[in-house]
């Protein structure tokens, strides 16, 4: 669980989701839609979506299932049986799982992610789950497994074109809003399957089975729900069980799986290089090889690597370390509650919960909203693993050791200063919201700002880090946006 811990946004409202023991809380409320209501059903969504361009699989129909039950057949007479008798015997609790799973599938399982991110970030440095980057590689291998198994179940959903149950038979009752998206497979059971797989690698402390019933339980709601047969779950897990495969195939090959800290002879010592810093003096540095990991739409995380920064003696580097000098003593509440806000999760988080948001207050389609959070993640991912990459070639000392009276809002992080990780990966998500989401494009850009200019509040970078980290994550974010704009997706 969270453990008590303060999380925000959607991660919060979902923040008392059991995932050591599968009860279920009973919603205060359930309104269910009327039979009648849920038959007028909603044009299909993003028919050609099976076609767009994937991660992992070569397309969506490299995995394409057999085909569903033929209608009229004794098992397809089975199914419907199965529904009306679920229905039948449905009570509060059956209700409150359907609330419960009923919405964005990526968007639900990407809150099941959040919370354990919350878990894991205060144990940092003790439990290293959850640094920086592997919390990116974490979001963007859980959105990328979610995508593919959605793409592939649409080119089956098209490709098959079955009704869904309530749509076709009139004694079955729709208990959530449906549209006339074909049944077949079920997307909510692929993305189910796929994040279950995926966060059960990504959390190795936890209990994986726990995933599992939790993939097997939001899946089956869909039964209940008159959405889907029982076939359409089975292949939907299936399919999503197919994806995460090959994405964690990828995972355990991409660099991140060896050892995470160098050797007392891989540490560079010298003028000017990293030092522990205090209070902790934490002596091997956060994920010191992460530069070398597998990008997903960069060729390498060095293709756009910053020039030098500034070292002590030069005008830039005497100047800036004077900024912060003057900060330590002229800090005001607001610039360091600013720092504070910024600093309170991991980066990606941050954003992961502004993208939460975006798609709980959008129209956006399943596979959409699925397509945008890979996306985004992907770009914070990258954008980390170009960040680390400089940040462990450069090696460059933090301000506190240049200045041990500098203080601080927070206690520095544990890795080189140069450049600044929050700056890069807010600069490359910013141009993929902007991208996504037009019409607040400003807005994201500004809140990529904030990000930046915090680090340099709370004392722990120099403004140089920041400018070199908003420059090399922009480029990060114009890739991912150009890969985005050729993935089919267009209308």
């Amino acid at each position: 669980m969270s453990d008590g811990r303060l999380m925000h946004g959607a991660a919060a409202r979902r923040a008392s989701w059991p995932l050591r023991s599968l009860a279920l809380a009973v919603l205060a409320s359930c309104d269910l839609l009327s039979t009648e209501a849920s038959r007028h059903a909603a044009p299909a969504s993003d028919p050609t979506g099976g076609q767009w361009a994937t991660w992992v699989l070569v397309n969506g129909a490299a995995v394409r299932p057999a085909p569903p039950p033929s209608p009229g057949s004794a098992l397809a007479k089975q199914e419907v049986d199965e529904i009306l008798a679920l229905q039948n015997g449905i009570d509060a609790a059956g209700k409150s799982r359907i609330e419960q799973w009923d919405g964005l599938p990526s968007v639900l399982w990407t809150d099941v992610a959040l919370e354990r991110l919350a878990f894991y970030w205060p144990l940092l440095p003790d439990v290293r789950l959850a640094t920086p980057v592997r919390s990116t590689r974490i979001m963007s291998l859980l959105h990328v497994a979610m995508y593919d198994a959605m793409v592939a179940a649409w080119d089956a959903k098209f490709a098959y074109r079955r009704v869904a149950p309530a749509l076709a038979d009139s004694r079955v009752q729709a208990l959530v809003q449906l549209s006339d998206l074909p049944s077949y497979p079920s997307e909510h059971a692929a993305a189910a399957a796929a994040a279950a797989l995926v966060l059960a690698y990504v959390f190795p402390l936890d209990d994986s089975s726990n995933f599992a019933a939790m993939a097997r339980t939001a899946a089956e709601t869909r039964i209940a729900a008159g959405a889907n047969y029982r076939s359409d779950v089975e292949a939907g897990l299936a399919l999503g069980t197919t994806v995460a495969a090959r994405v964690l195939a990828r995972a355990r090959a991409d660099g991140a799986d060896g050892a995470d800290a160098p050797s007392s002879g891989g540490i560079p010592s010298g003028p000017y290089l990293w030092k522990p810093t205090p209070p902790r003096r934490v002596a091997a540095p956060f994920d010191p090889g992460a530069g070398g990991w597998r990008t997903w739409v960069l060729t390498s995380g060095n293709q756009f690597r910053p020039t030098p920064p500034p070292l002590p003696g030069s005008a830039t580097f005497d100047e800036n370390l004077a900024e912060l000098q003057h900060l330590s003593t002229s800090r005001t509440t607001a610039q360091a509650d600013t720092a504070r806000y910024w600093a309170s999760e991991a980066p990606s988080a941050r954003w992961e919960v502004f993208m939460q948001d975006e798609l709980r207050q959008r129209r956006f389609t399943p596979l959409r909203a699925a397509r945008a959070q890979a996306l985004a993640s992907v770009s914070s991912y990258d954008a980390l693993v170009a960040c680390w990459d400089a940040k462990f070639f450069y090696w460059l000392e933090r301000p506190i050791t240049a200045d041990p009276n500098i203080v601080t809002v927070f206690a520095t992080p544990p890795f080189p200063s140069y450049p600044s990780g929050h700056s890069t990966q807010s600069a490359a998500m910013a141009e993929v919201f902007a991208e996504l989401f037009p019409d607040s494009a400003s807005a994201y850009h500004a809140k990529a700002n904030a990000a930046s200019v915090s680090r340099v509040l709370a004392g722990i970078h120099y403004r140089f880090d920041i400018m070199a980290g908003e420059q090399l994550g922009k480029k990060v974010g114009e890739a991912v946006v150009s890969r985005a704009r050729s993935d089919g997706s267009s209308p």
